[in-house]
């Protein structure tokens, strides 16, 4: 059976439109996502901007030295649990 290349190509120009169209509005929901984290964590530190990212990589490189020395998440946690520090003798800070 024999079709029009004409007409081929321009269902894969189609195909071709419809997958930008689609990965452009897959971007701008990632932008969405990556806003809605953001606003979290702004929420969550009380900071913004510089401020916000430096507190984010202290606590994600605290946590890092402490995961290395041998203590799982599930102890980390407890460390910044407000009733730890009776536990442990000192309360924990990530900032």
């Amino acid at each position: 059976m024999r079709g029009n290349l004409n007409d081929n190509q321009a269902k894969i120009d189609n195909a071709d439109k419809a997958v930008r169209a689609a990965l452009e509005r897959k971007r701008k929901i990632i932008m969405q996502s990556k806003q809605i984290a953001y606003d979290m964590l702004s929420e969550l530190y009380g900071l913004d901007g510089q401020e916000l990212v430096d507190a984010v990589t202290a606590e994600h490189t605290l946590i890092g030295k402490l995961t290395a020395s041998g203590m799982t998440y599930e102890q980390i946690g407890e460390l910044a649990d407000d009733g730890s520090a009776d536990k442990y003798g000192k309360q924990m800070s990530f900032t």
